[in-house]
């Protein structure tokens, strides 16, 4: 396993609960953190609250649209705060489910959904850019099982198969670049389940382990140290699971 070191780490869609959890923990593992985000006040709220001890290591850095030049200006600019760039995380996409929004809103789906992988692209071609340079990286993608639609988890399908098909590809591309690509799969977690929710949970579950354990989301996060300090320096082009089982994704 790679030893563990401080990483400069770059992390989107950093407005959305889950990834600002996730912030945190990079943080308390004293890594070096940019949060990217269109959405200012979320993160400098998570900024100014952040103890003393972190708020060093942690900066922000947000977009009114994203778009080429703006895309390169944030970048730059975060390599320039960073001094430079180990890893980045594209975060998980948010809370919202596709079935509904097909359902509700079915003639701006395909629209949205173009819109959300364009700005993905965009930000991944940049730092791309930046790692051929160095001939080094790491570049992550997060997503939560689609399996969990059966439990009215909000999933994203087509997110999350869009996303693995670019990973895939971008680690076919960047390998000779000792750039590595991985995506890493959550499972369930509790997301505040009352004693007799979580009991009927884990009767669903029982199809992959008996009485399966429900973790909170903090409980997942030691994962991510699986694709940050890779045990095998040439894993890439994989998506892996961090659940009991379940994944189809």
């Amino acid at each position: 396993m790679e030893a563990k070191g401080q990483k400069k780490i770059l992390l989107s869609e950093a407005h959305h609960k889950e990834n600002l959890d996730i912030a945190h923990y990079l943080l308390k593992n004293g890594h070096l953190v940019a949060l990217l985000s269109e959405e200012s006040q979320i993160v400098n709220n998570f900024l100014n609250g952040l103890n003393p001890e972190y708020k060093h290591n942690c900066f922000t850095e947000c977009l009114d649209s994203y778009t080429e030049e703006s895309i390169t200006g944030a970048v730059d600019s975060i390599i320039d705060k960073l001094k430079g760039l180990d890893i980045l995380i594209n975060g998980l996409p948010g809370g919202a489910n596709e079935a509904v929004l097909l359902e509700t809103l079915p003639e701006t789906f395909g629209r949205d959904i173009t819109s959300d992988f364009n700005k993905v692209f965009l930000l991944n071609r940049e730092i791309v850019r930046y790692m051929m340079k160095g001939k080094a990286g790491n570049i992550m993608f997060l997503l939560i099982d689609d399996v969990l639609d059966f439990a009215d988890y909000p999933v994203n399908p087509v997110h999350n198969h869009g996303r693995i098909a670019m990973m895939k590809s971008m680690a076919k591309e960047l390998a000779p670049f000792k750039i590595w690509v991985n995506s890493l799969t959550f499972g369930i977690y509790n997301r505040g389940f009352s004693p007799s929710e979580k009991r009927q949970m884990r009767k669903k579950l029982e199809f992959c382990a008996l009485k399966p354990p429900i973790p909170t989301w903090e409980d997942l996060l030691p994962a991510l140290d699986a694709l940050i300090y890779p045990s095998f320096k040439y894993m890439t082009g994989q998506n892996y699971p961090a659940c009991i089982g379940t994944s189809n994704t």
